[in-house]
């Protein structure tokens, strides 16, 4: 498999397992959000997968937004 990405290795294989833990797919209408938790507790969207254009748009999931799943 060939992955072309500007992302570190780190950040695509974290150096332990426990870099997983922190970390979460949650789905959204239209497809999912990464959120990854903060060490405050707050948990902050780093990335967004979706099939609507208009997602991409929406300040509601902009990455570096903090996650409220109210």
């Amino acid at each position: 498999m060939i992955l072309y990405t500007p992302l570190g290795i780190e950040s695509i294989f974290p150096p332990d397992e426990k870099g997983w833990e922190n970390i979460r797919t949650i789905p959204i209408t239209h497809g999912s959000l990464t959120i990854e938790k903060s060490e405050d507790g707050t948990w902050t969207i780093v990335g967004m997968n979706s099939s609507n254009p208009h997602d991409y748009m929406d300040p509601n999931y902009q990455p570096g937004s903090v996650w409220n799943d109210s």
